[in-house]
């Protein structure tokens, strides 16, 4: 009987182990799972910076609308700044961001490539991204595109349709030296048509790309591909009134001047901020260096040509770069 009653004491005991044991594991397990689930619903926090302003047709509208694109595709929440000092307010506005949980902040624009590399150590658990800029370090990376082939086709546009040989370019950044796909379209049709190249930098006053369009129209220029988002209007409608073509940017801005823009070079930059989203949230992560996106991504292509061309023109032009373009 004393035998029996020690095993039915053991069972006992044993018993109430195990039953602890299950509960225990229960309750992690449980545990588990609710941060899972927590993880999966939290979203992402997204901070976008940009110089400029969020107005339609400006630089910083497109930084919003890569906000809206990200926030409706993927589990994330942004915020865009507009009008920030680059080198005053960065530092201020990452320190606020970071302390409310954002962990991806991108610069629009390669003006934040040195304020974000200069803050990269304080933050080793942020992931910084600048669209376009040169700084690169383990959590900063730069996200850019080479438009290269598309200019070519611009170029070759604006070839054709100089009467004068002189076709002019209003810049936004000094990229003369730089490998240029458009000044090759422009060889491509007449190797003597001469080039005058402006730069005129984004945030300068619209009066001040208007002097430069006109400076170009004195000196012969009778094609202009303007580059400066901000200015461009400006100087589409000067260049309207004077009778001169135009190659339009960013967006397909033919309805700026009614037979007087040639084409556009397109740059969807809000499907920038997609692929960078896209490589943040996966299983790899943002990689280290810069990552050059293609048409592939839907970051660029070239717009409608207009009806001043020719069905032998347009052939001579997808001859040459292998790309179908599309009359209006």
């Amino acid at each position: 009987m004393e035998a029996k009653r020690q095993i039915k004491y053991i069972l006992g005991i044993t018993l109430i182990v195990v039953s602890i044991f299950v509960v225990i594991l229960l309750f992690k397990s449980n545990q588990i799972l609710d941060n899972m689930k927590a993880s999966e619903s939290s979203p992402t926090k997204v901070l976008i910076l940009t110089t400029d302003r969020l107005d339609d047709q400006s630089w910083g509208s497109l930084a919003y609308k890569g906000k809206l694109l990200i926030e409706e595709k993927y589990n994330v929440t942004a915020e865009v700044v507009g009008e920030v000092k680059e080198k005053e307010d960065t530092p201020t506005l990452v320190e606020k961001y970071v302390d409310k949980g954002y962990d991806l902040i991108i610069g629009h624009g390669r003006e934040f490539s040195d304020p974000f590399y200069r803050l990269i150590n304080q933050y080793k658990d942020v992931q910084f991204v600048t669209l376009h800029g040169d700084n690169i370090a383990r959590n900063l990376a730069v996200y850019t595109f080479n438009q290269n082939e598309i200019e070519v086709i611009a170029g070759m546009a604006a070839g054709m349709k100089t009467k004068s040989n002189k076709v002019g370019v209003i810049d936004a950044i000094n990229n003369k030296n730089k490998d240029w796909g458009f000044k090759e379209g422009i060889e491509l049709v007449n190797d003597n048509i001469e080039l005058n190249y402006r730069v005129v930098p984004e945030r300068t006053s619209k009066s001040k790309a208007k002097s430069v369009a006109a400076n170009l129209i004195e000196q012969g220029v009778d094609v202009i591909y303007t580059k400066g988002n901000s200015y461009n209007q400006e100087v589409i409608n000067y260049a309207k009134k004077q009778g001169i073509y135009i190659i339009g940017y960013l967006e397909d801005q033919a309805y700026m001047a009614e037979g007087k823009v040639l084409t556009s070079v397109l740059n969807n930059v809000p499907m920038a901020y997609d692929v960078m989203v896209k490589d943040y949230l996966s299983d790899d992560g943002i990689k280290v260096g810069k990552k050059y996106l293609n048409e592939n991504d839907g970051v660029y292509g070239i717009a409608p040509f207009g009806s001043m061309f020719s069905e032998e023109e347009i052939r001579r032009i997808e001859e040459a770069t292998d790309h179908e373009i599309i009359l209006r």
